[in-house]
């Protein structure tokens, strides 16, 4: 049995109470539809902590008594907090350290081993490339440099990494380029033609082998525009062209990594819809070394656009009609004879620009660390999204769930990169740069010190004490000191050093008797705010005070967390502990249930959620409540034939 000697049931009927000393107590207390024992998730918790026999007896007695304030505020040193700046309350907490005025085409980035961000982006007829040797908040990444080669208007541009080398890959009228780097980016060979391959003008991605070996793949109008093309390095050489791959799809884009096969991500046109589709070229791992796996469609909700019913009245900058396909090849010496898919595509987007119902990108990337899963960008309205590969799950299964938004535009999608180190993941478009933390392992900040020296405020400079008490909500004291003397003028300094934001306040509350003061120690909160407060007649130092919930509320994850996703690591109870930590709490109980130590609950947490969110998550999986006196949690499992043995009612 739970035996509850209570404060806080008496604590609701206490409104507006002159003390003798006149200041005035005033006690709110919001009740849950949660269950019976919400009204004691305050301060009902007295098994724990009990009160003394004196102060039981003194309020039995019908003897009129004067209730009696104690005001107490302490140094406390709470764990170190970590700042995140800008978080967006998704999976990932995204930070942009650049936004420009570059104009948005054909982009790419990537970091090869020595962590320098490295940028390519399409200018009209121009590529420009960007390099960041630290890239960090306060970088530069508005210089691009001279033009690193001229390309036809329609181009694709790509770029990838592996250690030191950082290859490029773009298009003439008729022909595939790369440009290659050997020592992270710093300098740069010259283009060079790649043999037996066709331009890029519908799609280029570049994927490397952790041994060196690379992939390209490219889609393009002339010959076939329902093909894909391959260049493949192995041991140093490159194919002389492995030919075309015949398919069925118009290919808008193409994005790849490497991961024991050749993933590919395709965005197509099928009929009068946009959708993307998952290539697999084996390598030996789920896909035989050099034959395709069947094409699959993903299903990532709104990324098929109806686009049949808008260009049928368009006209394209050449003048011809919707449907007029191009058959022959050009040259910058050739004018254009048709509309090609590019055209369409575009037109198709200027019809919609109001609307912004286009489809954009994709991109991949695969983190090097185990605990974060590939990720797909795709641009859906011109809002970038990420996807994540789920749980246990391979490219060849495309399981992919929606993982975050980032908070701009991006007409042209945003390319991803990933740090060597595993820390971040980085997100780019040609006029803005962002940074992520990378899902991993989250352990509760550094311990701070705890309870420090004290002060007791005079009873007589205390004019009011306001009191809210709500259940599993963020419990609120407001103490507002009568300052007509400029007593509380430097809070922090010199006698009043302990007076500070985060400063824990002791409430005692209690009776004056003929035996003498009777006080007990009711809660414990945590200075938020102090502001000053002056009326005619009136100068007033007002204390708002938050509790554990509230200093839980106020925790934010600084990265995406996830929990028992792969093996079961940590109870239902473990987790509960782990996040009171992250405040500076420490966690007992008075009885739990079977469930809270035998449930390993899968968690996913998101950057900038709240440690009070995660909480009540993990407290709606089990019938156990929570109590806190201070920042010491205590669980407790409720049951039906509990029952409240003494009730303190202060003042009766």
């Amino acid at each position: 049995m739970i035996r509850f000697t209570a404060w806080v049931i008496l604590l609701a009927s206490c409104l507006n109470i002159a003390a003798a000393d006149g200041f005035r107590l005033v006690y709110h207390t919001r009740y849950s539809a949660a269950g019976q024992y919400s009204s004691l998730s305050h301060l009902g918790l007295e098994e724990m902590r009990s009160i003394s026999d004196a102060l039981l007896e003194a309020q039995k007695t019908g003897t009129p008594r004067k209730p009696l304030v104690k005001l107490e505020v302490q140094a406390y040193g709470h764990p170190a907090a970590i700042a995140e700046g800008d978080i967006q309350w998704e999976s990932f907490a995204w930070q942009r350290f650049y936004q420009g005025g570059e104009v948005k085409d054909s982009h790419g980035v990537t970091i090869p081993g020595d962590g320098s961000l490295i940028r390519i982006r399409k200018d009209g007829t121009n590529c420009y490339v960007s390099r960041v040797t630290s890239p960090g908040p306060l970088s530069t990444y508005s210089s691009w440099g001279s033009s690193f080669g001229g390309v036809p208007a329609v181009s694709k541009v790509a770029i990838a990494s592996q250690g030191a080398e950082v290859m490029v890959v773009a298009m003439d009228a008729a022909n595939l380029y790369r440009r290659q780097s050997s020592d992270y980016g710093a300098t740069w060979g010259s283009w060079t033609i790649m043999s037996n391959a066709r331009p890029c003008e519908r799609g280029v991605a570049i994927a490397y082998k952790s041994n060196g070996d690379c992939m390209i793949v490219h889609a393009s109008d002339i010959n076939d525009p329902t093909s894909l093309y391959i260049q493949k390095r192995t041991g140093g050489t490159w194919s002389t062209g492995l030919g075309q791959r015949s398919g069925d799809w118009e290919i808008a884009d193409l994005a790849m990594y490497y991961d024991g096969d050749w993933n590919i991500i395709a965005l197509v046109q099928e009929g009068s819809y946009l959708s993307v589709v998952r290539m697999v070229y084996g390598d030996g791992y789920k896909v035989t070394a050099g034959t395709w796996a069947d094409d699959a469609k993903i299903g990532l909700g709104r990324a098929r656009v109806d686009v049949a019913a808008q260009v049928r009245l368009r006209l394209f900058e050449v003048g011809w009609p919707v449907g007029f396909r191009r058959m022959q090849p050009f040259g910058p010496w050739e004018p254009r004879t048709a509309s090609t898919y590019w055209e369409r595509y575009h037109a198709v987007l200027a019809a919609l620009a109001g609307e912004t119902l286009d489809v954009s990108g994709p991109y991949l990337v695969k983190p090097p660390t185990s605990c974060a899963r590939p990720l797909l960008s795709l641009a859906r309205q011109n809002q970038p999204w990420l996807y994540r590969l789920k749980p246990g799950t391979d490219f060849i299964d495309y399981n992919w769930n929606k993982a975050s938004f980032i908070d701009t535009s991006a007409s042209r999608g945003m390319a991803l990169a990933a740090d060597p180190s595993g820390g971040y993941i980085w997100a780019t478009q040609p006029n803005e740069v962002w940074r992520a933390a990378c899902v991993g392992s989250w352990s509760p900040p550094t311990p701070g010190s705890g309870a420090g020296t004290k002060i007791t405020i005079p009873v007589a400079k205390i004019a009011r004490i306001a009191e809210a008490m709500d259940p599993e909500q963020p419990s609120e004291l407001v103490v507002e000191l009568d300052n007509a003397k400029g007593t509380y003028n430097s809070p922090g300094s010199g006698s009043l050093a302990v007076l500070q934001r985060g400063a824990r306040v002791n409430l005692h509350l209690g009776y004056k008797t003929t035996s003498g003061d009777q006080l007990s120690e009711a809660a414990r909160y945590f200075i938020e705010a102090m502001e000053y407060k002056r009326d005619p007649n009136l100068s007033a130092f007002i204390m708002h005070c938050v509790d554990a919930w509230g200093l839980l509320t106020r925790y934010q994850f600084n990265k995406p967390v996830e929990w028992n996703s792969g093996s079961d690591d940590f109870t239902c109870y473990q987790l509960i502990e782990k996040v009171v930590q992250a405040v500076g709490g420490t966690l007992d109980y008075k009885s739990r249930s079977s469930l809270i130590t035998s449930l390993y609950p899968r968690l996913e947490v998101g950057a900038g959620e709240s440690a009070a969110g995660v909480l009540k998550r993990l407290l709606r999986m089990v019938p156990d409540v929570i109590y806190f006196f201070g920042l010491e949690g205590f669980i407790a499992y409720p049951q039906s034939g509990d029952t409240v043995v003494y009730k303190f009612r202060f003042p009766q």
